[in-house]
C-alpha cells in the first residue's frame, strides 16, 4: 500500500517554498550582516541575492519557485533586476 503524506504539513509547505525558505534565511543573515557590519555591505549582499533570486525565477518552473512567481516571468525577472542594480547602486554610492 501506497502512504500518502498530506499537503498540509510544514514539511510539504517548505518544500513548495524551498526558494523562498533559503531566500528569507539569507535575508535574516544578511540583516544581520547589517546590524553587526555596515549598512553598504548589507546593501550590496541584498542586491546580490535580488540577482540571484531573479536568475531563479528565469531558470525554474513556476512550481519551483513558488511564491515568488507573482506575475508573469519576464515582469518578475524586469522587477527583480531593477530592484537589485539600484540598491547596488545605492549602497555603493559614498556617505552612506
Amino acid at each position: 500500500m501506497l502512504e500518502r503524506r498530506s499537503p498540509t504539513t510544514l514539511t510539504a509547505a517548505f518544500q513548495r517554498q524551498a526558494v523562498l525558505t533559503v531566500a528569507l534565511c539569507a535575508l535574516g543573515g544578511i540583516l544581520v550582516v547589517g546590524v553587526i557590519s555596515s549598512a553598504s555591505l548589507a546593501g550590496l549582499l541584498l542586491a546580490i541575492l535580488l540577482g540571484v533570486l531573479a536568475v531563479l525565477r528565469a531558470v525554474l518552473p513556476v512550481r519551483a519557485v513558488g511564491a515568488l512567481a507573482v506575475r508573469s516571468r519576464g515582469l518578475d525577472v524586469a522587477v527583480l533586476l531593477v530592484l537589485a542594480i539600484s540598491l547596488a547602486v545605492l549602497s555603493s554610492s559614498p556617505n552612506l
